[in-house]
C-alpha cells in the first residue's frame, strides 16, 4: 500500500517559512504556506533558491486563511517571536489534537510559549542557522551556509517528525535530529548575537564580518553569553564550523588572518542582511529582547551582568522607535559602538 504524501503547514511564512516550505514540497511534501495576501498574489511565481544557486519551484498552495491548516500531519511555526503566543491561539482552534507542531523561529523560549497554548498538540524545538532572503517579493534565497536542527519527540510524534526528516533530506535540505537541542539552541543563540550587532551599525553580514571593531563588540557578546550559559547550566553546542569558544578568540585578530581563516569555514552571500535590520528597514520591531536580550535577562536571574549585550540592546531599541515612527535611521559607525562596549565593560 502506498503511503499518502506527508502534509505540512507552515504558519506566518516569511523568508524562512517560505523558504522551507518549498524545500520541502521539493522532497515531495503537500505543502500549504500560510501568510500575508502578497505571497498569495504570487503563489504560481514562488521558488527557493540554495547556496549554490540551485533553483527549487515546487507547487505550493498558499492561503492567507489559518484554517487550512486543519489537516496538516506537521505545523511548521516561522513567525517572529512577538507573534509567538497570538499564533498559539490561532492554531489552537484550527490544528487536530496530536498535530506536529514544529518551532522554527529565532530564540529559546518560543517552543514553550507555544506548549503553553497548544496542549493537546506535541511542540518540538528547531533551529534554522542560516539566513534567508526575499528578493522580487518571489524568490526565496538562502544567503548563508548553517544547518537545520530538531529536537528529538518520543512518541506518535517520532513517525511524523522522522517522515518530515526524510522530506527535507530529499529535498536537499538536512534536518539534524538532537536530543540536546536546547544546547544546540544555545550555541545558535551566541552565533545569532551578530544579528543585534549588524544591525546597530546597519551593515550587511558579510561587510560586518569584515570589520575588525564589529568583530570585537560580537566577540564581546558571545563571551559573556558563554559564561552565562555555563553558570546557568546550558553548555551551547557548537553549530558552525567553530566552538563558541574558539570563535570568542578567532574574531578580534587582525583581517589578515581572521578572513584567511573564516573564508573556507563559512559561506555569506555579498547582499545578505541580518532579519534585526531587514526589520528595522521596514519599520518593524525586532526580535533582539530573544537575542541579545535573552542573555541579558537570564545574567541578570542570576545575579550577573551582561554588558555588552546590553549596550546591543538598547541601541536596537533606540533604532526600533525610530523605525516604527518612520524616522530616519542613525545607525552607529563600528569604532563608535565598539567604544559604547568597550567603556560599559569597564565599568
Amino acid at each position: 500500500m502506498t503511503q499518502r504524501r506527508l502534509r505540512v503547514g507552515v504558519f506566518g511564512a516569511g523568508a524562512i517559512g517560505g523558504y522551507l516550505g518549498l524545500r520541502l514540497a521539493a522532497g515531495g511534501a503537500d505543502v500549504v504556506l500560510h501568510g500575508r495576501k502578497w505571497l498569495a498574489d504570487v503563489a504560481d511565481d514562488l521558488a527557493a533558491f540554495d547556496l549554490a544557486g540551485e533553483r527549487y519551484s515546487p507547487t505550493v498552495r498558499v492561503v492567507t486563511d489559518p484554517g487550512a491548516l486543519s489537516e496538516v500531519d506537521v505545523c511548521l511555526v516561522t513567525v517572529k517571536s512577538a507573534q509567538t503566543t497570538g499564533a498559539a491561539e490561532e492554531l489552537k482552534r484550527v490544528l487536530a489534537p496530536g498535530t506536529l507542531v514544529v518551532s522554527f523561529q529565532n530564540g529559546m523560549r518560543n517552543a514553550e510559549r507555544l506548549r503553553q497554548v497548544l496542549r493537546a498538540q506535541t511542540v518540538v524545538p528547531a533551529m534554522v542557522s542560516f539566513n534567508v532572503v526575499i528578493e522580487a517579493d518571489r524568490h526565496f534565497r538562502q544567503a548563508t551556509s548553517g544547518p537545520l536542527s530538531a529536537g528529538r519527540v518520543l512518541g506518535s510524534g517520532l513517525f511524523v517528525l522522522e517522515r518530515l526528516e526524510a522530506c527535507f533530506g530529499r529535498g536537499g535540505l538536512p534536518l539534524e535530529l538532537h536530543h540536546d537541542i536546547g544546547n544546540v539552541q544555545a550555541g545558535k543563540l551566541l552565533v545569532n548575537l551578530n544579528n543585534g550587532v549588524s544591525a546597530a551599525v546597519g551593515m550587511t553580514i558579510k561587510d560586518a564580518v569584515s570589520n575588525r571593531d564589529i568583530r570585537r563588540c560580537f566577540a564581546a557578546c558571545v563571551s559573556e553569553g558563554l559564561d552565562i550559559f555555563r553558570r546557568t547550566g546550558l553548555r551551547p553546542a557548537k553549530v558552525v564550523a567553530l566552538p563558541p569558544a574558539i570563535i570568542v578568540k578567532a574574531l578580534p585578530l587582525p583581517n589578515s588572518i581572521f578572513l584567511r581563516i573564516a573564508k573556507p569555514l563559512v559561506t555569506i552571500d555579498p547582499r545578505a542582511k541580518s532579519s534585526t535590520l531587514q526589520d528595522l528597514e521596514r519599520g518593524r520591531r525586532t526580535e533582539i529582547d530573544d537575542l541579545n536580550g535573552e542573555v541579558v535577562d537570564r545574567a541578570k536571574s542570576a545575579g550577573l551582568s551582561a554588558p555588552a549585550n546590553q549596550v546591543i540592546a538598547d541601541v536596537i531599541h533606540e533604532l526600533e522607535e525610530a523605525a516604527v515612527s518612520q524616522q530616519a535611521l542613525r545607525f552607529l559607525r563600528p569604532e563608535e559602538l565598539w567604544q559604547r562596549i568597550a567603556t560599559a565593560s569597564a565599568t
